[in-house]
Parts: structure tokens; sequence; C-alpha cells
């Protein structure tokens, strides 16, 4: 079948099922790795529509608003709180649900709580640091473009590290990759916005 067709079928397929983009993104998932490539949908924008959805915000119509622009710092708007929102996702391999889900390791013990990390790329200059003090934080959860979680971490502790990032910045290095680390075992620096209920059991 010609790729035209098959994107009018799925296109068709999609709108008469109302098929979730959580949903089709998981699929997309699933084709890379029969492929051989783990992640393969990592990087991506669709994210942002996914947690969107499931938190109630409004998208940004532009991915990167301008420095002087209100939303400048944030992928969406939370119309019922009047704030911006600003989010980060990181998806998770085979390995690493055994650290979200905090499953027995035996003698009693756990696996330790997933660290989730959001990347803030220019976020060494104190002025736009300043800025994201005045938004929400999201950091979201993937496992095969499932939306696990969302969790909404202190904004005064995402300052904080950011601040403390830029202040330990030696001379000369990127001004890229300021990052923002969440442990889940520290259920004070977080508040849980989102929660799937998936369990372990039904994702392997």
């Amino acid at each position: 079948m010609h790729i035209s067709d098959q994107i009018t079928l799925l296109k068709s397929l999609i709108k008469e099922h109302n098929i979730s983009i959580e949903a089709q993104s998981s699929v997309l998932y699933t084709s890379c790795e029969e492929r051989g490539m783990q992640k393969g949908t990592d990087k991506t924008q669709f994210r942002e529509l996914i947690v969107s959805d499931n938190l109630g915000h409004k998208v940004h119509d532009k991915i990167s608003a301008g420095a002087e622009s209100e939303q400048y710092g944030s992928d969406a708007f939370d119309e019922v709180s009047g704030r911006f929102a600003e989010y980060k996702s990181k998806a998770l391999l085979d390995k690493e649900l055994r650290n979200f889900f905090q499953l027995p390791r035996g003698n009693g013990k756990t696996f330790a709580p997933l660290v989730v990390t959001g990347v803030y790329n220019g976020a060494y200059k104190q002025e736009a640091i300043d800025k994201y003090s005045k938004i929400d934080h999201y950091f979201s959860i993937h496992y095969k473009e499932r939306n696990l979680m969302v969790i909404k971490p202190r904004t005064d502790l995402v300052i904080q590290q950011l601040t403390e990032n830029n202040a330990n910045r030696k001379p000369g290095a990127t001004t890229n990759c300021n990052t923002v680390r969440i442990n889940l075992g520290n259920t004070d620096d977080y508040e849980v916005v989102y929660d799937s209920g998936a369990t372990y059991e039904e994702l392997i």
C-alpha cells in the first residue's frame, strides 16, 4: 500500500475510533522497538500533547516562545490556575520500571526510587532562571510512550537546583543541560498530579 494510502487509512481509523495521541505514540514506540531501536520516540514533541490532555492544559502553538513573550520558558497554559506550565519528560528503560514501582529485590529490600530528571537548556543566566520561578513545572514519566505519571516538583526546589548548577558551572562549559533531579522517594519535593494506575504486571 502506498504511503499516502496508509496515512489516509490510519487517519480514518483514528477519527472513527477516537484513538488518543497516547495510544498512537505507544504503537509508534513498539514499531521502533521491533526494528531494534530502543526509545525510538525520545526527544519528541508529541509528549506535550499527551501530558496536556492528561492535565487539562492548553499547549502553545509555537514550540519555543521568544524571550520577550510572557510564554517564555513554558510549553502550555493552565486555564484553571492561570499559570504557564513547563514540561519535562523521561522515557523509562525496561529495567527502570523496577525503580519506578520500587519492586522487591530480596532480603526485605526494594529497588531504589526512580530519579526523574528535567533538562533546562539556556538556564545559565539569572534572568532566565528568574523567569522559571514564575511558572509551574511538570515532569512526566513514560514507558513505551504510555504516560505513567506526571509529577509537579516544588518550584522553589527547581529554582534552587538551577541556581546551584549555574554557580558551579566551570568557565567555558556549555550553557545547556542545566539538569534538575527529583527523587521519587522524597515525596515532600513534589506532588503527583496524574497517575495512570498502570501496574508492573500490566506493562511487562
